[in-house]
């Protein structure tokens, strides 16, 4: 009987090694096999700073080095259809805002694409009731023909746009790079002690 024990208890530290491995590897580039599939079920949503490997104070040929040739380029975006999101330029070239999901609506096929979502689990098909819960109040809400909505929350960069009551666009402004302190303090001179 003991012969059996020690066979089962060499299969159990076989296995756990075998499983902690497989996770390891799985884990070591997630985002990477993610993009590279098609799939972006781990875009992290960061207002003002990125969504998924794309950040504040990229040009757009790191977000194409990060996410591969875009579907379709128009004079101001990169749209990038099988992952449900479009990169928007400024001026300099260097990306000023991310779009999620469709501007065309609930049952538009790029809201459909983006499974991405925030920290807080806000994403495509949210409710109002779980964004407010999430941001609080927002800054402006204002309410369009159709049973559309726009949520927007000025200090997280944010705005939101719901159908029925659902989350089918978000759009990201990103933080540009800041510039320098360059406040200067001017103090008087000390005065000579002993005089």
């Amino acid at each position: 009987m003991k012969p059996a024990l020690i066979i089962s208890a060499t299969a159990v530290v076989v296995l756990t090694s075998l499983v902690l491995v497989a996770a390891g590897c799985s884990e070591q580039s997630a985002e990477q096999a993610t993009i590279s599939t098609g799939t972006n079920s781990v875009l992290l949503i960061e207002p003002k700073v990125g969504v998924g490997p794309v950040h504040a104070g990229m040009t757009t040929g790191q977000v194409i080095a990060a996410l591969g040739e875009p579907e379709r380029r128009t004079s101001n975006s990169l749209e990038y259809t099988r992952l449900g999101l479009a990169i928007m330029p400024g001026p300099d070239g260097i990306v000023s805002v991310v779009m999620c999901g469709d501007v065309t609506g609930i049952n538009g096929p790029f809201s459909k694409k983006f499974t991405g979502h925030t920290k807080e689990g806000i994403g495509m098909f949210s409710t109002h009731a779980q964004v407010i819960q999430a941001y609080g109040e927002p800054t402006a809400d204002e309410r369009m023909r159709g049973g559309l909505e726009s949520l927007q929350y000025a200090s997280l960069g944010m705005t939101l746009t719901l159908e029925a009551g659902k989350v089918h666009h978000i759009i990201i402004r990103l933080r540009g790079p800041q510039p320098a302190d360059t406040t200067v303090t001017l103090e008087p001179p000390a005065e000579p002690s002993g005089k």
